[in-house]
């Protein structure tokens, strides 16, 4: 009976050693992975820069570049580009420059998403429409001046609520930030590049403070511990904000 104690507990701790031999292995792991998407492994790693990408990008897919980016995509290093042929464009096309030898690696065009805002304005629209309905239903159970009543409180509840959803945040139309663009991507990153030199690692047009803009990611140099956000008036060309913001 002892004897078969002991060789249970031998088989046991055996067991318990085989796991702890693999545990070290996962932090190893995650933190493999971690490094691969840490910005200046990424920027060391490119022998393209965003700008020589940009160029062989729009000459595949002609238009306004709305979002750039240096990423590793199974497994592969690569600049991502949205490229809008027009501000009427109801489609974008997605091109994948490759980092290491600037050849392009992929084109793809998808149906634009609509924005947010078209989606509340609907969403506030079938609301309204479906306490309307619900009004109806009771009009058979109540009179007619509370119904109307009812109806008119509904409604306007409705509309209150759209105007809220409206005002929440500052809604991009992509149309509309394309159609205000008078310089190109370039020169854009040109004049970012002038002003805080380094290593694009991603751009994107947007509109903050009322502004249509392409913001900018630069990292300084090789160790740098902060990226410099650059932002880039895309009607006049002109820095119009600048800002720090530290590696994780």
């Amino acid at each position: 009976m002892k004897k078969s104690k002991v060789f249970e507990v031998a088989i046991l701790a055996v067991a318990l050693m085989a796991i702890l031999s693999l545990t070290p292995s996962l932090p190893a792991q995650e933190s493999k992975e971690s490094k691969s998407h840490d910005p200046r492994i990424l920027a060391g790693a490119a022998k393209v820069t965003m700008l020589e990408a940009v160029v062989t990008a729009t000459r595949e897919a002609p238009g306004i570049v709305t979002a750039a980016e240096l990423e590793r995509e199974k497994g592969q290093l690569i600049y991502s580009f949205d490229i809008l042929p027009s501000a009427q464009s109801q489609k974008i096309t997605e091109v994948h420059i490759d980092a290491l030898t600037g050849k392009v690696l992929s084109k793809e065009e998808e149906k634009l998403s609509r924005s947010e805002e078209e989606e509340q304005e609907e969403e506030a629209s079938e609301e309204a429409k479906e306490a309307k309905e619900k009004k109806v239903a009771a009009t058979t159970k109540e009179s007619k001046e509370a119904g109307k009543a009812k109806e008119a409180k509904a409604v306007k509840e409705a509309e209150e609520e759209k105007e809220e959803a409206a005002g929440e945040e500052e809604e991009q139309n992509l149309g509309e930030l394309v159609s205000a663009v008078k310089i190109n991507f370039a020169q854009a990153i040109k004049t970012a590049l002038a002003d805080s030199p380094g290593f694009v690692l991603s751009a994107e047009l947007e509109k903050e403070n009322g502004k249509i803009i392409y913001s900018f990611d630069i990292l300084p140099s090789p160790k740098a511990q902060e990226i410099s956000e650059i932002q880039v008036d895309v009607t006049t060309g002109k820095i119009v904000a600048r800002e720090k913001e530290k590696i994780k």
